[in-house]
């Protein structure tokens, strides 16, 4: 059974097993946002659920090329490389 938990949830089960962490709310706010982590849209589509054993597995081994880590706006282009 899948385990899904608001973010604020996940955060207090995730300090329950380990009260050192350094994960924030915001941080899993942010994997949510990017599709790092997977959730779900609930009611009115205004809050989401997050799948906290998805949010346990990607802490355990975090992705290399994840959305976040993705570059964003406007890049500089090589115009030698394409005459």
């Amino acid at each position: 059974m899948v385990r899904m938990r608001f973010p604020a949830q996940a955060l207090e089960e995730l300090r329950r097993d380990d009260p050192d962490t350094p994960v924030s709310l915001k941080m899993i706010r942010r994997l949510m946002k990017t599709g790092a982590v997977p959730s779900v849209p609930v009611g009115g589509g205004t809050r989401r659920l997050i799948n906290y054993d998805a949010l346990l597995a990607y802490l355990a081994a975090p992705c290399e090329d994840t959305p976040a880590e993705r570059a964003k706006g406007i890049r500089r282009i090589d115009e030698r490389a394409g005459a």
